[in-house]
């Protein structure tokens, strides 16, 4: 894992964790589209900004992972389809069926007549493609939901830290409305000196 960091002309931004195939400049690039949008004014809103750019870098990352898993579960899945489609009467013996299943799967990443005979196999059985996605997903639905978690949780968070700046804006604008007048008030209570001239005799 490597971490992130730059500096504006107001000090250090916080430090972003990222992971080892991940962009330090991708996620600079992301925070400095939300300076440009938010237009922090100070160190906590800056704070604020960092916090959200990390929030959506993350999101990101777990919806990729969502992606990933899915995908890394479809030889499985094929794999399993497969020993389901071939009839186990056309070979000698059991290992031979789950052999020839399994080869079949490895195969269908990488040559295309694996990938037709494939396709064969499951229009005979009213299937297409998304079968093995299917059963993808059925086989690692449990870490899906688990992200699926997370995600919810990084999504309120992100939603939090939007509220926290308009909330803060609008608690230092009335600070400020307040000041002001307190001044203004102060500036009327002052008395006038008023310069007399003395008229020549």
């Amino acid at each position: 894992m490597t971490q992130s960091s730059d500096q504006n002309a107001d000090g250090f931004h916080s430090m972003a964790p990222l992971l080892s195939a991940e962009s330090a400049d991708e996620f600079a690039s992301l925070r400095k589209a939300f300076e440009n949008e938010i237009h922090p004014v100070g160190s906590i809103e800056q704070m604020y900004v960092d916090d959200f750019a990390e929030l959506i870098f993350e999101i990101r990352r777990l919806r990729r992972y969502k992606t990933a898993i899915i995908n890394s579960s479809r030889l499985a899945a094929l794999q399993g389809i497969l020993k389901q489609l071939l009839y186990s009467g056309d070979f000698e013996f059991a290992y031979v069926h789950e052999q020839a299943a399994e080869e079949l799967a490895r195969d269908w990443f990488k040559k295309k007549s694996a990938k037709t005979k494939v396709a064969t196999l499951l229009r005979i059985f009213g299937l297409d493609e998304e079968a093995i996605d299917a059963g993808a997903f059925r086989l690692c639905s449990e870490d899906v939901e688990r992200l699926d978690r997370m995600l919810a949780l990084a999504e309120a968070r992100r939603d939090k830290a939007l509220r926290s700046v308009a909330e803060l804006r609008l608690v230092l604008s009335k600070q400020l409305k307040q000041a002001a007048g307190r001044v203004l008030n102060e500036e009327d209570e002052v008395p006038r000196l008023v310069a007399v001239v003395k008229r020549p005799d």
